[in-house]
C-alpha cells in the first residue's frame, strides 16, 4: 500500500464529503441548543463505541463555553460518562435500557436529547430516543450516510454524507466543534451586547380616567402601593436589573412625580422627565426622546404595571434575538390572560418570532391568549419608524409598520411563577394592594 496516496485519497474523500454537510441543518441544531441555552432546558448527549467517545467529548467543550457574568452555562449531561453505572443498568435493566435509565426522572418536556448513531440503528439509541420524544424531548441526531431509524425520529438530523464509519466519525467530531466554536461566538457577541447598560423609559402620562376618584388628586402610577406609589416600586425594580438611567413622560399633574423624585438620586438612578402638552401615545412618547436612546436599547414599561419580572432575563433574550437576527426591533414581554377580547393579542411562529397583532378581537377571532404584557425592549434604530410631535401607538401603529416593513418583533413569555398586573381599575388596584405587600415579604424570605 503507498501511504502516501491513502493519506492524500482519506483526506480527500474527507473534504469531499464536508462540502456535501447540509449546512441548513447544522445552523437548525446551533439554534437549538442555543435556545435549550436560554429557556435553561438541559441537553443529553448518548451513542454507541466511537459515538460515545463524542458523546462525552461534546459535553465537556458545551459545558466549559465562557458564559457571561450571571447568565448560566449550558446544561450537558453525555449519558455515556458514568461505566459502573450503565454495565450495571446493563445487567439489570438490559442493554436497550442503559440511556433510558438515567433519563427518567431527570428528562423534562422540551429538554434537548441529541443522539449519536453512525448506523442510525443502535437498539438502545432508538430504544432512548423514542421514550424522550414521547415525553416533549426535542430530538437531534448526528447519523451516517443512511441514517436509518434516528433520522426518521429526529426533529432535526445531520447525515455524515460517506460510506466509511470511521469517516462518519470524523465528520462528527468536526460537527462538534462546529457547533461549539459557534456557539461560543454567539455567547460573547451576547456578552458585549449586553454590557452596554440598558435605559428605560416609564410611560406615566395618562389621566387614569378609570381609577377615578382616586387619580382626581395624582397621576396613575403614583397611587399608594403599602408605604409608597406604584411609580417607585417601578423605579427600584428596574435599578435592581442595573437600569439607572431612567426617563419618565409626563403630562397629567406632572409634579406630583417630579417633587417625589428629584433627579432621582435618593434611587441612584439618574431621572430624564418629558413633558408632552399634548398625549403622544405610547410610542410617540419613545419618539419624544430621540436623544435619550444613545446606542443602547430602551426597555419601555407601562406605568400601571406591577412586576417582580426577571428584566434581567428578558434583556438577555433581546440580545440572544439581535445577534441571532440582525433585523430584530423589539422584543415583546408577554403573558396569559383570561380576557383575550379585551386586549391586543399575539400571534408568533416557532422561533418566537411575531406574525401579527390583533387588537381587542371580537370572540371569533381569538386565537391566542398571550398578549403584551407591558415591558418591551426597544432597539433605536425602530425610532425612524415613528413620525415625530404626533399621537402614535405602538399596539395599533408601531408594531403593524414594522411587520409590514420585514423588521423582526419576538415574543417572551413569561415565566408562570412572575408576579405581573395592570393596576389600572379599581378592581385590580385592590387585589395589588392585597397581594403584593404578602409577594414583597415571600421574596425577602426567599
Amino acid at each position: 500500500m503507498n501511504l502516501d496516496n491513502h493519506v492524500s485519497t482519506y483526506l480527500e474523500e474527507l473534504r469531499e464529503s464536508l462540502l456535501l454537510l447540509d449546512q441548513q441543518a447544522i445552523v437548525q441544531v446551533i439554534e437549538a441548543l442555543l435556545a435549550a441555552w436560554q429557556e435553561g432546558r438541559h441537553i443529553f448527549l448518548m451513542g454507541n463505541g466511537g459515538s460515545a467517545a463524542l458523546a462525552s467529548h461534546m459535553a465537556n467543550d458545551l459545558s466549559k463555553l465562557t458564559i457571561s457574568p450571571g447568565r448560566p452555562r449550558l446544561r450537558v449531561t453525555a449519558l455515556t460518562d458514568n461505566v459502573p453505572l450503565l454495565t450495571a443498568w446493563a445487567n439489570d435493566e438490559g442493554y436497550e435500557r442503559v440511556f433510558i435509565e438515567p433519563l427518567q426522572g431527570h428528562l423534562q418536556p422540551g429538554d434537548v436529547v441529541l443522539a449519536i448513531s453512525c448506523s442510525g440503528n443502535s437498539r438502545n439509541v432508538i430504544t432512548a430516543v423514542t421514550w424522550a420524544k414521547a415525553r416533549g424531548a426535542r430530538i437531534l441526531a448526528f447519523t451516517g450516510d443512511q441514517g436509518g431509524r434516528l433520522a426518521e425520529l429526529a426533529d432535526i438530523v445531520v447525515f455524515a454524507p460517506i460510506e466509511a464509519i470511521y469517516q462518519q466519525e470524523d465528520i462528527h467530531l468536526i460537527l462538534n466543534h462546529i457547533i461549539a466554536s459557534a456557539i461560543q461566538q454567539h455567547i460573547r457577541e451576547v456578552a458585549r451586547r449586553m454590557a452596554r447598560p440598558a435605559r428605560a423609559l416609564i410611560l406615566a402620562a395618562g389621566e387614569g380616567t378609570r381609577l377615578r376618584p382616586l387619580t382626581l388628586e395624582m397621576p396613575k402610577p403614583m397611587v399608594p402601593l403599602g408605604d409608597r406609589p406604584l411609580l417607585d416600586h417601578t423605579v427600584r425594580w428596574l435599578r435592581s436589573h442595573g437600569i439607572r438611567d431612567i426617563a419618565i413622560n409626563l403630562h397629567y399633574k406632572p409634579e406630583a412625580i417630579t417633587s417625589y423624585f428629584g433627579d432621582g438620586s435618593a434611587w441612584d438612578v439618574r431621572l430624564t422627565y418629558a413633558y408632552e402638552d399634548a398625549l403622544l401615545g405610547t410610542a410617540g412618547a419613545l419618539k419624544n426622546l430621540n436623544g435619550f436612546h444613545a446606542d443602547g436599547p430602551v426597555v419601555v414599561v407601562y406605568g400601571d404595571v406591577l412586576t417582580d419580572l426577571d428584566l434581567s432575563a428578558l434583556l438577555a433574550y433581546h440580545h440572544h434575538n439581535v445577534v441571532r437576527d440582525p433585523n430584530t426591533g423589539v422584543t415583546l414581554s408577554l403573558y396569559h390572560v383570561p380576557n383575550p377580547t379585551e386586549v391586543g393579542l399575539v400571534d408568533m411562529d416557532e422561533r418566537g418570532r411575531v406574525t401579527r397583532f390583533v387588537e381587542k378581537p371580537r370572540p371569533e377571532e381569538v386565537f391566542t391568549d398571550l398578549a403584551n404584557a407591558g415591558v418591551l425592549v426597544v432597539e433605536p434604530r425602530v425610532l425612524d419608524f415613528i413620525p415625530p410631535g404626533e399621537f402614535y401607538d405602538f399596539g395599533l401603529h408601531l408594531f403593524p409598520q414594522l411587520l409590514e416593513a420585514g423588521v423582526s418583533i419576538y415574543g417572551w413569555v413569561i415565566p408562570p411563577e412572575t408576579y405581573l398586573l395592570d393596576i389600572g381599575t379599581p378592581e385590580k388596584y385592590a387585589q395589588a394592594r392585597r397581594e403584593w405587600p404578602v409577594r414583597e415579604r415571600q421574596q425577602a424570605w426567599a
